[in-house]
């Protein structure tokens, strides 16, 4: 099973944020029925691929890919003894198949309304014993079929009343206070000399090149950030973030903004060390300003000329930052470990013909799930390509390997091709390239591999994700098997 675990903050949180929440809207929902209409949002966040849920004997249930996959916690599945753990950073739960006694974060014994099941070869868990376990505010709109859940502070606070047989009131409003623009940024990236800003809504781009010092500025009148953009890097009105531009020879940084017009105005600007022309288009939700191009306004797009369009994703980000080990006076996260390789893999991508890249993340931060189908979809891109280093449930024994995952029969030989190469150059246990209920697969049209390059976690294969000669490695592996079935 693939695993994940993310940082300590928010952790409880958000594992709660699934289980009450669910708990509170699916009132109406009968056994083995999916409640596919309802919307869960977490401090603004949907949590896609959360709907897929139970209610058995009037207790709600979740299936565990909505923890391990939409969540990012790890989960552990003994076979033996039938046992379910879900681990954050600093606390776990566990919980067993067929019963309905569950040890909780503080090792004690819990009570049930209903036993974990398995149902279809999906395993279900109820949603109120963790709900009742950590805190966070909770709202129902009954217009909109959605549950609000909002983090509290005092998160480890048990929550009232909040279960599948509870009555709750709908939001005074909507928790974040989002601004009411006509579009929001989701995403901005930068990668083959070419900046990427993801949007939803509608908004038209006004751009400009100004000199002295050399510029290119991108105003997106009656534009906001959306919530996720804007917690992933700690923005406020009128602050200004950036992201990394280290690739580009022309480029020495990247700058935005979002200034408090009437109606607000999201400014991106790309500092230049030289006058530099370029091409603005459009592909769907997806705004590019291409410095590889010249003559301002043009519509050829990503993958002009015939070329095939590969979109690499670098997992995780932000404050979604994957497995972390702690040892030997390290600290790594998954998130950086992930870019790294992606950065390495775009750059000798770069060097094919007859191909064009583009990231889903350049930098450290968070894009969701479905945003990363949405930049490939958007794209019409051929393949798309994430990824990972693997983690186990804290207390597991080491564990080392390598492995490809795959979802869609479509996807399949993509995979098996991918890893392939990269078994070879990791030089670790060949864990194969295998089925998994993947989120960025299942809900995408086009072929998607996720390649788990090794294991970070403690005995596990540290100091080879850390060697700079094996990622190489492992970097031009993935691309030799992206160039095989391509094609190219």
């Amino acid at each position: 099973m693939k695993v994940k675990a993310w940082t300590a903050v928010g952790s409880r949180v958000i594992l709660a944020a699934v289980f009450a929440l669910v708990a509170v809207f699916f009132l109406s929902v009968h056994t083995g029925q999916a409640a596919s209409s309802t919307k869960i949002v977490l401090d603004d966040r949907e949590v896609t691929g959360a709907r897929d849920v139970l209610t058995v004997s009037g207790t709600t249930m979740v299936p565990i890919r909505v923890i391990s996959e939409e969540l990012g916690y790890s989960v552990g599945w003994n076979k033996t003894s039938k046992q379910i753990t879900i681990s954050g950073s600093r606390e776990d739960v566990q919980l067993t198949l067929g019963s309905k006694s569950a040890r909780s974060a503080e090792g004690t014994t819990v009570s049930l309304e209903q036993a974990p099941l398995l149902r279809s070869n999906t395993t279900y868990v109820p949603l109120r014993f963790v709900g009742t376990q950590m805190g966070l505010a909770v709202k129902w709109d009954n217009s909109a079929k959605t549950v609000y859940l909002t983090s509290r502070p005092d998160s480890g606070a048990p929550l009232d009343g909040v279960g599948p047989n509870d009555d709750v009131d709908p939001p005074e409003q909507v928790p974040g206070g989002v601004p009411n623009t006509a579009a929001q940024v989701e995403q901005i990236s930068f990668s083959e000399n070419r900046l990427l800003i993801g949007i939803s809504g509608d908004t038209q781009p006004n751009v400009t090149a100004i000199d002295s010092p050399n510029r290119i500025v991108i105003d997106l009148p009656n534009t906001s950030f959306s919530p996720l953009f804007a917690e992933g890097q700690g923005l406020l009105i009128g602050q200004q973030g950036q992201i990394s531009a280290q690739t580009s020879a022309d480029v020495t940084a990247i700058r935005f903004a979002l200034n408090n017009d009437s109606p607000m105005r999201v400014r991106v600007v790309i500092d230049l060390n030289k006058t530099k022309g370029y091409q603005v288009y459009r592909e769907g939700s997806l705004i590019f300003v291409d410095l590889n191009k010249q003559g301002g306004t043009s519509t050829p797009g990503v993958g002009g000329d015939g070329k095939k369009i590969v979109v690499i994703d670098p997992g995780h980000g932000g404050k979604a930052t994957g497995a972390i080990y702690k040892g030997d006076g390290l600290t790594l996260q998954e998130k950086d470990v992930n870019l790294q390789m992606a950065l390495k893999v775009e750059q000798l991508l770069k060097q094919v013909n007859g191909l064009d890249v583009v990231l889903t993340r350049s930098d450290d931060t968070d894009v969701s799930l479905q945003g990363r189908v949405d930049i490939a979809e958007n794209l019409n891109a051929d393949i798309m390509v994430s990824i990972h280093a693997n983690s186990m449930p804290v207390g597991s024994k080491a564990t080392s390997g390598t492995e490809t995952l795959y979802t869609k029969n479509e996807s399949k030989l993509l995979a098996q091709t991918i890893h392939k190469y990269v078994i070879k150059a990791t030089g670790l246990p060949d864990r194969k390239a295998k089925y998994q209920n993947l989120h960025v697969d299942r809900e995408s049209n086009l072929p998607t591999a996720l390649v788990e390059t090794g294991f970070l976690y403690a005995g596990g294969d540290v100091q080879k994700l850390t060697d700079p000669q094996w990622q190489d490695r492992v970097a031009q592996a993935i691309v030799d098997g992206i160039v095989e079935y391509l094609g190219l």
